[in-house]
């Protein structure tokens, strides 16, 4: 599957237990893993810009 121009690709890698726990989360919230990792970041991102905004 090609990524869009306004994507990028990311590799990462991280404890088999965490990629399990993140699956099984994923799959409660009806997301990929991936879509589930995203959400999350962008959520990070959203509070840390809205922290650092009241500074």
């Amino acid at each position: 599957m090609a990524i869009s121009k306004d994507k990028t690709g990311v590799l990462i890698n991280m404890d088999k237990t965490l990629k399990t726990e993140l699956e099984r989360l994923a799959k409660e919230d009806n997301r990929s893993l991936t879509g589930y990792i995203i959400n999350i970041l962008k959520k990070h991102v959203d509070e840390i810009n809205k922290n650092s905004s009241v500074l």
